[in-house]
């Protein structure tokens, strides 16, 4: 039973490495133009800064954004 239990899990793990290898090769060429140039774009917005301050366990956004928010404090 466990011959046949390592038999499946090796099965399964070359069928994994199979499909990753074979999804990165299929991408080669955008991989590669990627790896080049840079895409063009970054993937994430910049967040707004922000100064916080907390009194009695209320946290606010002060002063750079228009409107304070306020949030609990986790306690």
């Amino acid at each position: 039973m466990a011959l046949f239990a390592s038999l499946v899990f090796a099965i399964a793990f070359f069928i994994a490495i199979g499909a990753i290898v074979g999804t990165i090769l299929s991408a080669r060429g955008r991989i590669i133009d990627l790896l080049r140039q840079g895409s063009g774009q970054t993937m994430v917005d910049p967040l707004p800064s922000v100064r916080l301050t907390s009194r009695r366990g209320v946290i606010r956004q002060r002063a750079v954004t228009p409107a304070a928010v306020r949030l609990r404090a986790a306690a």
